[in-house]
């Protein structure tokens, strides 16, 4: 299933996710997939499956930044290894904090739309920064199918198909 506007539908039905409203107060300022672009015309995020091991929240406008500075602190030391770095370019677009799990979309214009395995200890460490899916569609689709069961996140499951590293 690849239609965006159809998994949203089918995720709306689900008692165990929640689609929010969409804010068009909020303007992204950045070049996105066209995919993410209607994603944000349609909702402000979606949480999926809160009460399972592995659910997540698809991120809305408002923490649409750079991974980086998410998850780094202004004055953490590492903004000096950070400077002109490409991960600057990673957005993020999933997040489950407890876990200590986000998920990155790649806005170069290289690897435009991917999204990348943005594990708090390995977040864009190379070779440790897995694609995770080719763009946000995919991993919608690929997070919704899993239902946030299972023994690990749909990628570390041995029936994924592994699509590379952002590095490579």
């Amino acid at each position: 299933m690849k239609d965006l506007r159809k998994i949203i539908e089918l995720i709306s039905k689900d008692s165990n996710c929640r689609v929010f409203k969409p804010n068009n107060e909020l303007i992204v300022d950045k070049k996105i997939p066209e995919d993410l672009d209607l994603f944000f015309k349609l909702t402000n995020g979606i949480s999926l499956f809160e009460d399972e091991s592995f659910g997540i929240k698809i991120i809305g406008k408002e923490d649409f930044i750079s991974t980086n500075e998410y998850l780094y602190p202004k004055d953490d030391v590492i903004w000096e290894e950070l400077e002109g770095d490409v991960t600057n370019e990673w957005f993020l677009i999933a997040k489950s904090p407890e876990l200590a799990q986000y998920i990155s979309v790649d806005l170069t214009e290289e690897n435009f739309g991917k999204c990348y395995d943005s594990y708090l200890s390995t977040h864009g460490e190379e070779g440790m920064s897995e694609i995770i899916a080719n763009g946000f569609t995919e991993l919608l689709w690929n997070l919704y199918n899993s239902k946030g069961k299972g023994e690990s996140w749909y990628w570390n499951e041995n029936t994924f198909e592994k699509i590379g590293d952002a590095f490579d």
